[in-house]
Parts: structure tokens; sequence; C-alpha cells
């Protein structure tokens, strides 16, 4: 059955309604890596054009004729994301109806299933799991910060200590509060994605750490709650999420899918990976990748999933349907936190897809998977020869090697995808592609 892959990604749904430079140019390179979950036949909906060469990769790698897809970009006043407007204007509709004629049946996938999502649905008379609850804006529960303590709180989520401000008193008296735990506190915006609106505070000087864009070494007595407010908060978004921060010793994230019939599978897990910038000016580390199994051992691994599942158990019986992920550390005292979940695509989810593709569905069993970017190449074509002449890329007989996923020419970089027969092997790879 062929699928109309939405690709909504960076919404201000998702990231809040004023979007930063940063923001906007990982929503255009998340289009590039999602177009690998495309299969033969699928119209892909997406907020900038996909290069020829990259969908032509993408079906030679995962054995489909890529001339069979269909690419449909709408024109909007912010080129590089989909939001609900530009997904449900007459142009798009008419144009999507134009296609989906020349066969009955069709799925929606889209990222996050917004209201405009479940329009669409309506518009298009492709019948939906869980239309209703997104008619209501019911998966941005799943998506803010806030929602995730008090959901994860009614399940008995382990959760770091931490409240809810909305006014620099409360932001005031949150950080008063939580300071003396661990001598660090974590603000975050509460519909901030990936970092951008977080902020740590430490008593202590301290190198960057993981969760936010900005390690701050501050004297408590000093704190202007004031002027931070105004810093983190924007126009649409005036709630702040404030907890004790834990030092990690594993920071890692899970996977689920809740079916239409309202089961739970378990789909990934992966260590999520960062280190530090050569910029010693900069605050912040850098995402390296994800590496898919995660490492965790047997018993943190079940106390991880039996916690997890309550929580992904509420969001399917609210009236979600699709993926969700679930971010969680072990602190170094050996406690397992909980951090956030979000309703939509996960980093892990492309390199999932991509494994059970080319590998099966136990490859985790046998298999590495680690994603690398930031590779230095100034083109996808560049990065694919240079990978061809080594020796690195993919080769389906030993079933390993280096996949480019997609480029960010005006960075100049490549993300990769490593497969190979274990983590040592793994980061070999890495290593191999980072150093030129």
């Amino acid at each position: 059955m062929p699928r109309i892959l939405i690709m909504n990604a960076g919404t201000p749904q998702m990231s809040g309604a004023h979007l930063t430079k940063a923001q906007l140019s990982l929503a255009a390179s998340s289009a590039f890596r999602s177009a690998w979950f495309a299969q033969e036949g699928d119209l892909i909906v997406s907020p900038v054009v996909i290069p020829a060469d990259l969908l032509s990769f993408i079906g030679a790698t995962l054995d489909f004729d890529a001339s069979s897809l269909r690419l449909l970009v709408p024109t909007s006043r912010q080129p590089t994301i989909l939001d609900d407007c530009a997904l449900l204007s007459e142009t798009v509709v008419t144009r999507i109806k134009r296609h989906i004629r020349q066969q009955s049946t069709w799925r929606l996938y889209p990222c996050y299933f917004t209201e405009g999502v479940a329009h669409l649905a309506a518009k298009l008379s492709i019948p939906k799991i869980g239309n209703d609850f997104a008619l209501q804006r019911g998966p941005d529960l799943l998506n803010r910060k806030s929602h995730f303590r008090q959901l994860g709180t009614s399940v008995a989520l382990p959760l770091p200590h931490g409240c809810v401000a909305t006014d620099p008193n409360g932001l005031l008296k949150a950080v008063t509060s939580l300071k003396s735990e661990t001598g660090r506190v974590i603000v975050k915006l509460d519909n901030g994605a990936g970092g951008v609106g977080n902020v740590i505070l430490t008593s202590s000087k301290s190198d960057p750490l993981p969760g936010a864009r900005d390690t701050r070494w501050i004297s408590w007595r000093s704190l202007d709650p004031g002027a931070l407010y105004s810093e983190i908060t924007t126009a649409s978004c005036k709630t702040l999420v404030v907890e004790s921060y834990h030092l990690a010793r594993s920071l890692f994230y899970l996977e689920y899918a809740i079916q239409d019939d309202a089961s739970i599978a378990f789909i990934n897990s992966g260590n999520i990976r960062l280190h530090k910038s050569t910029d010693r000016s900069e605050r912040a580390l850098i995402w390296t990748g994800l590496e898919l199994p995660s490492d965790l051992e047997n018993e943190q691994w079940l106390t991880a999933q039996e916690h997890a599942y309550r929580f992904v158990a509420l969001a399917r019986d609210l009236g979600y349907r699709g993926l969700i992920n679930i971010d969680a550390i072990f602190a170094k005292d050996g406690r397992l936190l909980f951090n956030e979940a979000n309703g939509r695509w996960g980093g892990g989810s492309v390199l999932h897809n991509i494994a059970i593709r080319l590998l099966g569905p136990d490859y985790s069993s046998r298999n590495v998977i680690l994603s690398v970017r930031n590779v230095r190449s100034p083109s996808f074509q560049a990065a694919h020869d240079r990978f061809f002449k080594e020796g690195l890329l993919f080769d389906r007989t030993r079933k390993t090697g280096v996949i480019p996923l997609a480029a960010d020419e005006q960075a100049g970089t490549v993300e990769c995808v490593v497969i190979a027969a274990d983590r040592a092997a793994a980061h070999d790879q890495q290593h191999q592609l980072l150093r030129s």
C-alpha cells in the first residue's frame, strides 16, 4: 500500500512559533534524511526539494525503483518547514488528490500528527486512527516538557526533581529549591527542540554538559530571574520546566510504535552520543549521532523498559497512534531518570528503518548501527565517490560499510550511517570518516 510521507519536522507545533535559524536549518536537513523512509510508489510531501541523485541512491541502496516516487514541494513563506497552513493549501490538496486517484488505497505517514494532518486525512478520505485525538491537538501533550512531567508523574515514571514555572518569580523559587540537590539546575523551554531552549546553571566551574545550548557557572545570589526568563521564553511560549541536573553515566532513548489496533511494539533503543567542541568558547556539546542498539546492561535495560512501557500505554489510552520516543539517563549514582518524550519520528527512526530493510528485523543481535554527523565533504556525490574509492561504501554481501545519508552543502558536511559487526569496528569506522 503506497504512502503519503509528510515531512513536517520542525514546525511551530514541534519547536515554537518563532523558529531560530538553527531550527529552520535542522528542519531542512531533516527532510533529506527522512527521504530514507521512502518505499516504492510513495508520494513525498516535503518542505524542500530533495535532490534526484539522493532519491536515486536511496532506491539503489534499499532495492526499489526510485523513479516510482513522486515529490510534492509546496510554496511557502518559510520554505524550510511544512506547517499546517502550507499542507492544507488548496494547491497542495489538489495536487495530492490528483496523484492519489491513480490508486484507491493510500496511507498517511507524517513525522508529526498535527491537527492539519488530521484535516488532510479527512479531505483525502483516508481513514486514520487517532484523527479525533489529533484534531484536538492531542499529540502536543507528548511534545511539551511540562506535560511530560505531568503525565510521567501520573504513571510513577522516575523523574528528576523539578517543577513548572510561568513567570520570573516562579523561576527563582524553583531554582532556589532545587540548586542544593546536585549544585546544578537545568532550565528548559517547554516546546524547545534539540536542547535549543535549555540552559544549565552550575555553582562550580564545568565543561559543557549534555542537554543544553549553554552551561553557565554562576553565583546563585547573582541570578537575575527576570533576565533569564526573558532570554529563554518566546512570544509563543512562556512556560519553563526547571529540574535538578544529574551527571549521566549513560544517555539513551527508547522508541515504540503505538499501532492502529492499540498494540504497542518496541522499535529500537540507542545511545545518544555527544562530544566536546574544539572551540573552547563553545558552551554546548556537539551532537555526534546515535548508536543502535544501546549498550545498557540487562538489568538496566529491563528496568528502563518496564517504566517506559507504562508511559507509552498512557499515551495509547489517551488516543495517540504512531511513533513515540522517550529520552532517559542512568545517572552516575546509578539512578534511572527520564527526561522527555516526543510523539513523532525520532533520531533513531531513520536508522532503524534502514537497518531493518538491509539487515532484517533481528539486526540488533548481529550488528551495530552508528550515525556520524559532520563528515567533511563538499557534496553528497563527493562523499559517495570518496567512500567508494576507499572501500568504505556499504556492501550487501558483507552487510557492513558506510552509507551517506544526507548532505548539508552550505556547511560542507555529510551525515552518514555506519553498519558494523560490533562496537569496536563501528567506532574505528567513525574515526576514519572524521579524520579528513
